[in-house]
């Protein structure tokens, strides 16, 4: 039963192996592409009706503009941020000293949650 493949099998066994992998990844995206349609077909229901091209589009509220914060409020905010740290660490506020305040804006949801964990685990 010992048969040794010479390079003319190794080469038909390495295409049919190719053949049945790019086959399944076929298969595998038309699955996908038939559940997004009927999922998008089971979620929308009916679809709305276009609104009349002679009816006014709504007009949407402006956009809130950005209100720069005073820099003199700076001292105010890091002795609440020292106070507050204070209370949660159960120390005296003088056993440490805030000395700079980043402010992050618009930080993704994961990395609000990775923050809250690392800070909730330390503490």
């Amino acid at each position: 039963m010992n048969t040794s493949l010479d390079l003319g099998n190794s080469l038909l066994v390495m295409l049919i192996g190719i053949v049945i992998v790019f086959f399944g990844l076929t298969v595998l995206i038309l699955l996908i592409t038939l559940l997004v349609k009927v999922t998008q077909n089971l979620g929308g229901g009916k679809k709305a009706a276009p609104a009349p091209q002679s009816a006014p589009a709504p007009q949407s509220a402006p956009a809130p503009e950005e209100v720069p914060e005073p820099e003199a409020d700076e001292g105010e905010l890091i002795a609440a941020i020292t106070a507050a740290l204070a209370v949660v660490m159960g120390e005296t506020p003088n056993g440490f000293v805030v000395r700079h305040v980043r402010r992050i804006h618009n930080a993704p949801a994961f990395s609000r949650a990775g923050r809250e964990a690392q800070m909730n685990a330390r503490f």
